[in-house]
């Protein structure tokens, strides 16, 4: 009995390393500052969509901070669903429960410099966080309302239900509204890695005690998990591998002055208009393709111009 391989090539191994060939280089990571100086403005605002009160401390505090605070901008934290869910004190009753997170997240908000904004959907008491009826149109109506220049949301491949209703629920928003322009920035979570990482924000020690200190804001979880050195450590570590995911070179010709230095990294994912990828899966594609497509029924000339962080992520 021969076990040895067939010595001819097969077609199928082309079709592998083709696969593997289609993938983004390696070392694409930009400064995310970058695409959001033409993103955001006065009446274009930062917005952060938390599938839970602490989303925004833990994913995107140093930047929510620096634009809100250090820039002036506009930034708007979204605590998407409010609920008694978790949290360390039996001793309330679960509206006081909803209630001290409602409160947790404001006082976060304040901390950080961004304007609260509570939905309350119905979809919390919902199986599976299915948002209702009543709960799409108070989106679609803020998106067209606040009309964020820019939003943070979780992975596509988080593994929490909220986290993905609420990219779901974004890209909703975005659709309904008809924000062609929006950069769409998929921030890290807990509950799912960011699966192609393409922008980072670099933070001092004084962004990283604003982080902890927003994170500490919620003494109803961190009894149960205590993010503070969890994130620290993270945003070290990515400090250390956004340099090898850079090839070794420095990061957008930053990192050699020292008026620069930093102490860690928030990662970050541009979202852009991609036919091949997750379109099926992802409801943050399946809207941006939707997008594009009417704005090429509406001016072919211009479907080129519609995808901001597309530009921005092959930068």
């Amino acid at each position: 009995m021969n076990d040895s391989p067939p010595s001819t090539w097969r077609s199928e191994f082309d079709g592998l390393i083709q696969a593997a060939g289609g993938l983004e280089a390696h070392g694409h990571l930009v400064d995310v500052r970058e695409p959001l100086r033409n993103a955001l403005g006065p009446n274009r605002p930062l917005v952060m969509l938390c599938p839970h009160a602490d989303d925004g401390a833990i994913t995107a505090a140093c930047l929510i901070h620096e634009y809100a605070v250090r820039r002036g901008l506009p930034v708007i934290e979204v605590l998407v669903f409010a609920g008694e869910r978790n949290v360390a004190a039996p001793w309330l009753n679960d509206q006081k429960k909803i209630t001290m997170r409602e409160a947790e997240f404001r006082l976060e908000c304040n901390v950080l410099g961004a304007e609260a904004v509570c939905w309350n959907l119905e979809g919390y008491r919902q199986p599976g966080y299915r948002p209702t009826e009543a709960d799409v149109a108070k989106v679609v109506d803020w998106f067209a309302k606040r009309r964020p220049g820019a939003i943070i949301v979780p992975p596509a491949n988080d593994a929490h239900a909220a986290h993905r209703v609420t990219r779901a629920l974004a890209a909703i928003g975005l659709l309904g509204a008809g924000l062609r322009d929006a950069l769409v920035m998929t921030g890290w979570t807990p509950w799912g890695p960011l699966p192609r990482p393409n922008a980072y924000l670099t933070y001092d020690g004084e962004a990283e005690r604003t982080k902890e200190w927003a994170i500490h804001c919620h003494a109803s979880q961190i009894l149960l998990t205590d993010y503070t050195q969890y994130c620290s450590h993270l945003g070290r570590a990515y400090a250390a591998l956004a340099r090898e995911w850079a090839e070794g070179h420095s990061l957008a010709g930053r990192a050699h002055r020292t008026e620069d230095r930093f102490v860690g990294v928030e990662l970050f994912e541009l979202e852009s208009h991609d036919p091949g990828r997750f379109a099926a899966a992802d409801p943050i594609h399946r809207a941006l393709d939707l997008l594009r497509a009417r704005s090429e029924d509406l001016d072919p000339a211009a479907a080129t111009a519609a995808e901001p962080s597309k530009a921005a992520a092959s930068t």
